[in-house]
């Protein structure tokens, strides 16, 4: 014998054998088995085919009745609206400022705006008016306080300068007064 083989006893061989015979078995039992279910499955499924084959449906005549009264309806109404004379057409010449439909959404749109816009250029009138007065009024208060120099000026000069000197400075303010008037 070679060195890789071992020997077996007969015995173990003869055990190992009846396994495997064994085993074989329940594999051929478990397969027979297998078989008859899928052959029954295979069956089952032929027998729901026939029968979706074979199904009809059969769907019941729909009512029509109610649309067909509504129909009439509708046609006794036209043909009541044909037999009536046409009224006939009335001219008006009218100018409207807005359209007959939704009239008071338009009044409330255009006169909410122009009452808006108006009040806006009163209030940019008014405090343009308060802007130019305020202008005035600094234009004013500078030429008072060049005047005040002058006034001071004067009053000091008046104050230092003689009776003669004095008596021309009045005949000079009267003639002054005299022109502004």
């Amino acid at each position: 014998m070679k060195k890789q083989e071992m020997e077996m006893d007969e015995q173990s061989i003869v055990t190992v054998l009846k396994e495997m015979l064994g085993q074989d078995i329940k594999t051929q039992q478990f397969m027979e088995t297998e078989k008859e279910a899928l052959q029954k499955r295979d069956m089952l499924l032929e027998k729901i085919a026939q029968r979706i084959e074979n199904l009809k449906v059969v769907a019941p005549k729909p009512d029509l009745s109610e649309v067909i009264a509504a129909i009439n309806n509708g046609y006794e109404k036209i043909a009541a609206a044909i037999e009536k004379r046409p009224k006939p057409i009335e001219r008006f010449w009218r100018i409207y400022l807005f359209p007959e439909n939704n009239v008071r959404e338009y009044y409330r749109m255009v006169f909410g705006r122009l009452f808006f816009w108006t009040l806006i250029f009163t209030v940019v009138i008014y405090i343009g008016g308060f802007i130019n007065k305020g202008i005035d009024a600094y234009q004013a208060n500078q030429y008072n306080k060049e005047g005040n120099a002058s006034i001071a000026a004067w009053n000091e000069i008046y104050a230092q300068a003689g009776k003669s000197q004095r008596q021309k400075m009045t005949n000079a303010m009267n003639k002054a007064k005299d022109a502004q008037q």
